[in-house]
């Protein structure tokens, strides 16, 4: 059996070697995001690989564990083996998708179809992963979803997903946000090294992407929101997370954005699934600095978090985001 200490070790030196060598690995460079004075603003063509950084570190640690004789009985996320493949197998296709979506542009509703099936077959294979019932920490009736449950799951799942999605804009926006989670997942499950393992990947990520050396691109962003969902629904089944408005605080910045844009482009007559720069770094980033902007979002994405560490009241915690989050996108858009 090979020690925690000494995969964490392994994993920071290859990351490590990972990050000066960035430049020289062409896999890394395979898929390229070049400006367009449009919708893309950057200086330069830039490599997406982010989430190519963060899907060799998974692939790794599933090397490591299934070749070796360590045990998950850390890892509360994965009951045996055979579903910690299945996870791999699903982060798999899910990486995939995001790959040949960077590569090819792939039609919204194509992608948001395939991200349908896959979840609806993880779902099939993965019992765990289906919420059968709804706990409201401010409120005592619980709701049972029985014949609706798998598709409120993956409702759940796909909600994420695009939120992340739209949410992922600036350097260092995505990347910090999923610090901030994993770090809080990490406080709930301390002795996942697996968890230690997506910090390690994330914060290589951060460091390449401050650089302004790579973006996380879709494979990126579709890989590491499906993982939070995945997280955060086998919490919530397992009772570490005994609400479910405890979960929305960490996802409602992004989640009320996305509600937002969804109304914006209906109402538009435009495909919900469309791209626009009217999202909340777009506006912000038309008034303000890099730097402030990038402060905003954080302070904003990591009140309700603080609030929860401070045993404030749930649906305290959520109106008052609300309200910060309409009156900052009503202040800026008259700004505007």
């Amino acid at each position: 059996m090979i020690s925690s200490n000494l995969i964490l070790t392994i994993f920071i030196f290859i990351n490590f070697i990972l990050l000066i060598n960035f430049s020289k690995i062409k896999i890394f460079h395979s898929n390229i995001d070049k400006p367009d004075k449009k919708r893309k603003f950057h200086s330069k063509p830039m490599p997406l690989a982010g989430g190519q950084i963060i899907f060799f570190n998974i692939l790794l640690f599933w090397i490591i564990y299934y070749f070796t004789d360590n045990s998950l009985d850390n890892e509360i996320f994965f009951k045996d083996l055979s579903s910690f493949n299945y996870f791999i197998i699903f982060s798999t296709i899910i990486f995939l998708l995001g790959f040949i979506d960077d590569k090819f542009n792939l039609k919204a509703n194509l992608k948001f179809l395939i991200l349908c099936l896959t979840i609806f077959f993880l779902l099939f294979i993965d019992k765990d992963l289906i919420i059968n019932e709804i706990k409201f920490s401010f409120y005592q009736t619980n709701y049972f979803m029985d014949e609706f449950s798998v598709f409120f799951s993956i409702f759940c799942f796909l909600v994420f997903i695009n939120a992340f999605n739209m949410f992922d804009g600036i350097n260092l926006q995505s990347g910090l946000y999923s610090l901030i989670i994993l770090l809080s997942i990490l406080f709930i499950a301390p002795n996942s090294l697996f968890i230690k393992i997506l910090i390690i990947s994330v914060v290589s990520f951060i460091y390449l992407n401050f650089k302004n050396k790579t973006f996380l691109g879709d494979s990126g962003s579709l890989l590491i929101s499906f993982i939070i969902s995945y997280f955060f629904i086998k919490l919530y089944n397992s009772n570490y997370i005994e609400y479910s408005d405890k979960i929305v605080l960490y996802m409602i910045v992004p989640g009320l954005d996305l509600i937002r844009l969804f109304v914006i482009r209906i109402i538009n007559k435009k495909n919900p699934l469309s791209s626009d720069r009217n999202h909340l770094h777009h506006l912000l980033i038309k008034n303000y600095t890099f730097n402030k902007t990038l402060i905003i979002i954080l302070l904003l994405v990591s009140f309700p978090i603080t609030l929860d560490y401070l045993k404030i009241d749930n649906l305290i915690t959520i109106l008052i985001t609300v309200i910060i989050y309409s009156s900052l996108i009503k202040f800026i858009s008259k700004a505007n």
